[in-house]
């Protein structure tokens, strides 16, 4: 028998026996103890690190595995304690085998995919579920930072598809969620801490109360979104597309919205203290300029009354008839804005730069 002969029957023999596992795996999936189900999952995770070829099939079937055991009701997502008044019940956890199933796809060598689009959580429940990256560690303060030595490599869910998925307090830490989608996806309280989420689709999401630090928004789609509340620090959000959603409350200080668009959005009392707002557009007087490039018209202008904006930068901003009443302008440097019928009653306008002499006090 030659060499190559010898090791043609060698790798027939482990592709057979490769085979065999992955029927023995599929079996126990359908199994109802979950206990048996967990060791199907598992057996399907070393596959993986066994064989690249077999990668994609079985992200599927770990995908369909999460859509079928962790589905959001028919009705919509699940009523919680606070939803009802005078409930005390708590939250159930998410399946083990649930959960076991989203780390095993979360460490995963991505660069075996071989196709986008594997990834698909469109309408799974999955409050609470995290998903962080194996080098970070969480410090007694809570803080997420990289283990020394450890490979600084994000979770790839890049493309993944969370759209109407119930992610309510969920964190993702260290993960490329760059092309996601999270169309009208419930993220309230959700964090996302260390994250790319460049160019992701996010349109109607519910992010009230989300905490998002040092993470990647770089034209991301968040039109008509749910942000009361959110809290950032250190978060680029260029050319992001927040038009009509809603920032009241949020604290976003120090954040990156340069060339942003904030038609008809709203960010009373927001928080944007050095803030670079430059060129970003909150005005919709230009409507048919508008209707071309967003598809609609939009039928109110941005609203930043009662705004902290000490030391924002909001220089060649669009502020035509943009309403900053009682806003806090204090060292905000406006050079090059467009001011056209701005509302600035009551506003703290001290040290403010770029204000004509016709809008002062």
């Amino acid at each position: 028998m030659s060499v190559d002969q010898s090791r043609t029957e060698l790798r027939i023999a482990e592709q057979g026996q490769i085979t065999n596992r992955f029927t023995a795996a599929i079996n126990n999936l359908g199994s109802h103890s979950e206990d048996v189900r967990l060791g199907g999952i598992y057996a399907l995770q070393r596959i993986m690190l066994d064989s690249a070829r077999d990668q994609p099939t079985i992200v599927s079937v770990l995908t369909a595995y999460v859509r079928r055991h962790a589905r959001v009701p028919a009705g919509g997502f699940a009523k919680e304690p606070e939803d009802v008044p005078g409930s005390v019940v708590a939250v159930p956890p998410r399946p083990a085998d649930v959960l076991a199933a989203v780390s095993a796809l979360a460490d995963r060598p991505a660069d075996l995919d071989e196709r986008a689009g594997l990834l698909n959580f469109h309408s799974t429940d999955l409050r609470e579920v995290g998903v962080v990256a194996p080098g970070k560690k969480q410090s007694a303060t809570g803080e997420w930072t990289w283990r020394p030595g450890a490979l600084r490599s994000r979770v790839a869910f890049r493309g993944a598809n969370f759209s109407n998925a119930d992610l309510r307090r969920s964190g993702f830490v260290g993960v490329d969620l760059r092309d996601a989608f999270f169309i009208s996806s419930n993220l309230a309280q959700a964090t996302f801490d260390d994250v790319d989420l460049s160019n992701a689709e996010m349109e109607s999401a519910d992010l009230t109360q989300t905490y998002i630090e040092h993470a990647n928004l770089t034209g991301v789609k968040l039109n008509y979104a749910k942000l009361r509340g959110v809290w950032g620090t250190a978060v680029n959000l260029t050319k992001a597309i927040l038009v009509t959603a809603d920032l009241t409350d949020a604290e976003l200080d120090h954040a990156n919205l340069r060339s942003t668009a904030l038609i008809g959005a709203n960010l009373t009392r927001a928080s944007l203290t050095y803030a670079n707002l430059h060129g970003a557009r909150l005005s919709n007087v230009d409507q048919e300029a508008l209707a071309d490039e967003f598809g609609w018209y939009i039928d109110k202008n941005g609203i930043l009354a009662e705004a902290e904006l000490t030391g924002a930068d909001l220089t060649n901003a669009d502020l035509r008839g943009v309403d900053l009443t009682g806003a806090t302008l204090v060292s905000a440097d406006l050079r090059g804005a467009k001011l056209t019928g701005v509302k600035l009653t009551g506003a703290n306008l001290d040290g403010v730069q770029g204000l004509p002499s016709s809008l002062r006090p």
